[in-house]
């Protein structure tokens, strides 16, 4: 799955999910919408993920005051199933990484290497806030 406004950058989710127990992996843009996914999610499967991704993004946010009474930000979301976990972590300006892994996944050493991935990237995941279209005459 690739995005035609973004640089090819499935590559990088590639080598993140050949990570022991690793399984998919999409880039987002804040707004919801997939710009990159890794071999094997569709469109649609990237789609219904930074759906989800986004709202639990917004909600973890949310609950900041709940954690600290200073301003904190948010950094990770992890969500654990019976059968795996679901990660989203802040990537750049504007943008999301969300992936998932089965239950046998060292859940540290697959959060650094989101982080890492992150960090390899740097701007190359920035996503610009999408300007409204103008109606043509």
């Amino acid at each position: 799955m690739n995005s035609h406004a973004a640089p090819d950058l499935s590559w990088i989710l590639d080598e993140l999910v050949s990570a022991p127990g690793a399984r998919h992996a999409v880039l987002l843009s804040a707004d919801g919408l997939a710009t990159a996914g890794s071999a094997g999610v569709d469109r649609d499967m990237a789609d219904r993920v930074s759906a989800i991704a986004s709202g639990m993004q917004s909600l973890s946010r949310s609950g900041a005051g709940f954690v600290s009474d200073d301003e904190t930000p948010w950094q990770q979301t992890m969500v654990s199933y019976k059968d795996g976990f679901l990660f989203v972590i802040a990537a750049a300006e504007g943008s999301f990484l969300v992936a998932s892994a089965g239950a046998s996944v060292d859940v540290g050493a697959f959060s650094y290497q989101m982080a890492k991935t992150v960090e390899r990237l740097g701007d190359e995941l920035a996503v610009a806030p999408r300007q409204p279209q103008t109606e043509r005459a």
